[in-house]
């Protein structure tokens, strides 16, 4: 019996012991971790960018899927940002969806998260503005650019059968288009969804008596645009433009700026001053971002003057700051980032023919200069030949299978060294060099009565 009880007795101490043990190990050991597995299904091998966020200022961003171990135990959420793929003209625009955010994960627990990515609608195209009644704009994607010659469309949209002019273009950040229709007077905005479809209808539209020509966003998201007929430049802030669906009456605008050179083309620099290129005369007016901002009556802080502006048309600025504009004249040309920073900006730097007109123009990722031209061709001039001056015969050729007339063009996606959408901005310009070139200047005679395009007043 009594070695029964030490028997006994023996057991509960081990017992005691042992828990006491455990006990100890839970104090000194590590909380079990957690684990999440995010699922980033692309059309374009990782081509995403989900961004992850949690406890303890976690961060992460993820382009492929991926299963993330050790993780502490709390509310892990995710955000699929657009992903722009890199390419050597213009990028494709990846969209994606999240499933399975936030993922609240506890000790020892796996979490799921997917994200599934589609190419948005329009992007990874040159859009061309078109004067006839085939199609309003047509896209055209970086293999075809790269091969040039005659192109059939890969997107379009339709033109209802009735005669357009869609002569300036620009894409927001969200992927919608905006056109002017100088023929019909009306500015139009075409979601990503129906750059895909054929569609002549667009999500918004209202009509003026002024003769809308260019289109511009600034860094704000604000949309400006320029009134031929009524010598003004107008702005749409970002706010009034968010509460615009369907047809509209024509909006009154955030602000109005006197312009009395028949202001065509429109375009922001890098420090977000307003260029406006002038059709009736020969001059380039630029307004400054602070007076811009201040608002009231707004003046232009400086103007080039030149021959060689006569009936602009077309204002870009390419990656390093230069500004180039396009005349209906058949104008290329170009001022250093240089001249623009200096009180003293002289002649242009660059001028040369090289077609019978030039509409709109724009740069695309690799620097080539792309210009709309009154005929079906979108005439690339390459980098090389914006240095040499030799711009004669264009390095590329596109020609539209439609054969209808080019006006507007426009990049879906910009590249992000362009400053040509809200959140697609220099940080500053480089002075790089334009190669010295000029042709004889053109015979100028400001108000001569010739309308943009030749298109009759109505």
């Amino acid at each position: 019996m009594e070695l029964h009880a030490l028997a006994r007795c023996a057991s509960v101490i081990a017992c005691v012991m042992a828990l006491a043990g455990c006990g100890n190990r839970d104090a000194t050991s590590p909380v079990a971790s957690a684990t999440l597995v995010v699922t980033v299904n692309t059309p374009i091998p990782d081509a995403g960018a989900v961004k992850l966020s949690g406890p303890s200022a976690f961060s992460r961003t993820l382009a492929h899927t991926d299963t993330l171990h050790g993780l502490v135990a709390g509310e892990y959420a995710a955000v699929a940002a657009n992903y722009a793929t890199p390419d050597s003209l213009v990028s494709t625009v990846l969209t994606g969806v999240i499933t399975g955010s936030p993922a609240t994960l506890e000790p020892a627990q796996t979490g799921m998260i997917t994200a599934d990515y589609a190419i948005r609608g329009g992007s990874g195209a040159l859009w061309v503005g078109k004067w006839g009644t085939v199609n309003l704009a047509e896209g055209y994607t970086s293999p075809q650019l790269a091969a040039a010659g005659t192109s059939t469309p890969v997107d379009t949209l339709g033109a209802g059968a009735s005669l357009r002019n869609i002569s300036g273009m620009v894409f927001d950040t969200a992927g919608n288009l905006w056109a002017t229709d100088y023929i019909n007077q009306r500015v139009m905005m075409f979601a990503p969804a129906q750059l895909a479809s054929g569609s002549s209808a667009p999500v918004v539209e209202f009509s003026t008596s002024k003769e809308p020509w260019g289109m511009a966003l600034d860094a704000q998201g604000n949309l400006w645009v320029s009134y031929y007929n009524g010598n003004y430049v107008a702005e749409y802030s970002a706010s009034q433009v968010a509460t615009w669906s369907g047809s509209i009456s024509e909006p009154t605008p955030a602000l109005v700026i006197d312009a009395q050179i028949g202001p065509l083309g429109v375009a922001f620099d890098g420090h977000g001053n307003l260029w406006v290129a002038g059709f009736d005369v020969p001059m380039t007016y630029e307004f400054s971002a602070a007076a811009l901002a201040a608002g009231g009556t707004v003046l232009p802080v400086d103007s080039l003057v030149s021959a060689y502006l006569a009936h602009g048309s077309g204002l870009a600025f390419d990656p390093g700051g230069n500004l180039w504009l396009g005349t209906e004249l058949g104008y290329v040309v170009g001022y250093t980032s240089a001249q623009l920073d200096d009180t003293a900006r002289g002649l242009p730097t660059f001028a040369q023919t090289g077609a019978s007109r030039v509409d709109h123009i724009a740069f695309d990722n690799a620097g080539n200069l792309w210009m709309a031209t009154e005929t079906p061709d979108v005439l690339m001039l390459s980098p090389s030949q914006l240095a040499s001056g030799s711009i004669v015969p264009a390095a590329r050729t596109l020609t539209v299978a439609s054969g209808e007339r080019t006006f507007g063009l426009g990049f879906d996606a910009h590249s992000a060294a362009l400053p040509l959408a809200p959140s697609y901005s220099l940080a500053g310009r480089a002075a790089s060099v334009v190669g010295a070139s000029r042709a004889p200047p053109p015979i100028v005679t400001p108000h001569d009565g010739i309308t943009p395009g030749n298109v009759p007043r109505r």
